[in-house]
């Protein structure tokens, strides 16, 4: 079985990551095969409408859909900005589309105040929609994380 961890920040040194690479070591201390996926080294630009031919072949996006074709399921974590999912996490899913269709999916926040659920609620909403992908009903909301 093979896990991708997505890091849906896009701070170079996030806590989202080192939240994301904790995660990581535990699921190895379960012999389960992770992958870490830091949206913070791919270079997707926004999407918008003059470039929507371009995002089947954007070689980072392609990248992304090659790894993420090959899970089997995914843990994605976003940092809670101003109460709303980060912008690069739902970028990716318009890149990825249906790449991660059918496969389950853990999400977990990470904010650095008492908050962090609503980008739960925000995902569970409209990160699905088009990429299918099956978000389990038990989720992760991290907290008043700071340095």
């Amino acid at each position: 079985m093979k896990i991708v961890l997505i890091s849906g920040s896009s701070r170079a040194d996030s806590q989202s990551l080192k939240i994301t690479q904790w995660l990581q070591n535990q699921l190895k201390k379960q012999d389960i095969e992770t992958e870490v996926v830091d949206l913070q080294k791919y270079a997707l630009p926004l999407v918008h409408e003059d470039i929507w031919q371009d995002v089947a072949e954007n070689k980072a996006a392609v990248a992304l859909r090659s790894e993420f074709d090959s899970a089997d399921g995914f843990v994605v974590v976003s940092p809670e900005w101003h109460g709303m999912a980060a912008p690069a996490l739902k970028n990716m899913f318009v890149y990825v589309n249906k790449t991660m269709a059918h496969k389950p999916a853990l999400l977990a926040t990470v904010s650095a105040v008492p908050g962090g659920s609503y980008p739960i609620a925000e995902l569970r909403m409209s990160s699905y929609k088009n990429s299918y992908l099956n978000y389990i009903p038990e989720q992760l909301v991290i907290r008043d994380v700071n340095g």
